[in-house]
């Protein structure tokens, strides 16, 4: 799989309600694509395409 930053809808799948990133176990990814995933999630966190933390 190719993750891009660019992308927040298709990354929002792999965040849980609270904002986390899903572990490896429940996503079924490689440690490769669990890396890119979350660098991918923390650069468009970073350009605030998507939120750091949900509002409760």
């Amino acid at each position: 799989m190719k993750f891009s930053y660019k992308n927040a809808d298709s990354l929002r799948k792999y965040l849980t309600p609270q904002g986390m990133i899903v572990s490896r176990a429940k996503t079924g990814l490689r440690q490769k694509e669990q890396r890119q995933l979350a660098r991918a999630v923390k650069r468009a966190r970073h350009l605030a395409m998507l939120p750091f933390t949900q509002t409760v």
